[in-house]
């Protein structure tokens, strides 16, 4: 017994790979990366022990169950109701005090930590089991009575339509706990996606990355049209560089748990929004990730515009490329795609400009 199965939260420096059945796959790739020597952003998971001992202690569980026996057949109706219900219960009820002043104990250190009071974080699903796209993240909360709230709209999304669907396409029960990753938000000028092989045909020999100013959002989510570069695993120099037209960007609301869209000034939109040197260490750290684990890696990344070349650069999430060793692409009908998916049909198929 590792004395990690009963802990509500772990710092990402405490954890590894293994430990995905304590904090989700997602939290746990970054607590590899640590170990990796990978710059990731300063934060903390809350458990899956958490969540499974919140849905108890408050009598989530044996109301769902109860609800779930007398729903009677499994049908798009029903689930939609068991859903509603509850997502109802998750987000209306009290965190029992000891795991909530856990949470709190945790946040409050890390803005001391980054010397900013109400730090502003992104709450992030972490599931045991892979389950793209299904579940939620929120970006910019800030403060504790915000935090709270989150984590609740967190954890009661893996009670979406689309998430029971899923999992009950995979054999998978109703209930369902998750844990919680808390990073400190990366203040990023420029964020993006950083593929250790070419997503278009699958070249092992090329890295590619897409990238555009603001925060990750508006590229996962297909808002902007990146700049894109090519660029040789051996030597890093660039075989191919598309300017993309990057007409908006998501920033931050000011003093607000939100982020929204703004203009990109047309000069920024003219040139290139990373420099030649953060491109040559975004292919390192890439390349370092892939050789790490033995095979291809897709990477979140985001350049702090308040840290100096090279820390500015951090890792804010990494997965297995999951299409081309499949040796396939399979056509996807989920109604929320995973964003590496979406990107990566937009390649394959060209943006359609307004």
């Amino acid at each position: 017994m590792s004395g990690k199965e009963t802990r509500y939260t772990l710092w990402y420096e405490e954890t590894d790979g293994q430990d995905f059945n304590h904090v989700g796959k997602k939290n746990a790739n970054l607590g590899e990366m640590i170990k990796a020597g990978i710059r990731v952003s300063p934060g903390f998971s809350i458990t899956i022990y958490a969540n499974d001992r919140f849905i108890t202690d408050t009598g989530i569980k044996e109301k769902i169950e109860a609800y779930l026996k007398e729903l009677g057949p499994v049908t798009f109706e029903t689930t939609k109701k068991a859903s509603e219900y509850s997502i109802d219960l998750i987000e209306s009820a009290s965190i029992p005090a000891e795991i909530e002043e856990d949470i709190l104990s945790n946040y409050n250190k890390l803005c001391q930590l980054a010397g900013t009071a109400n730090v502003p974080v992104a709450v992030r699903s972490s599931g045991a089991i892979s389950m793209p796209g299904q579940m939620e993240t929120y970006l910019n909360i800030r403060g504790e009575k915000d935090l709270i709230a989150y984590v609740k709209k967190c954890w009661s999304s893996a009670y979406n339509v689309e998430a029971i669907m899923y999992r009950a396409n995979k054999g998978t029960g109703f209930l369902f706990n998750i844990g919680v990753g808390i990073p400190k938000m990366v203040n990023s000028r420029v964020s993006g996606i950083i593929f250790t092989i070419n997503p278009l045909n699958g070249d092992p020999s090329k890295i590619s990355i897409d990238a555009s100013y603001g925060l990750g959002e508006a590229v996962v989510s297909g808002l902007v049209t990146p700049d894109t570069f090519l660029v040789d695993k051996i030597t890093f120099d660039p075989v191919k560089t598309t300017m993309g037209s990057k007409e908006v960007r998501c920033v931050y609301r000011d003093n607000g748990s939100d982020i929204i869209q703004a203009d990109v000034p047309a000069d920024m939109r003219q040139r290139l929004c990373v420099t030649p040197e953060e491109v040559r260490e975004l292919c390192r750290l890439g390349k370092l990730i892939e050789d790490y684990y033995g095979k291809a890696y897709d990477i979140e990344f985001g350049i702090d515009a308040d840290l100096a070349f090279p820390g500015n650069i951090i890792i804010l999430q990494v997965r297995p490329e999951s299409v081309w060793s499949k040796k396939e692409v399979t056509a996807r009908t989920e109604k929320k795609k995973d964003p590496m998916e979406r990107i990566l049909g937009q390649l394959l198929t060209g943006v359609k400009l307004k």
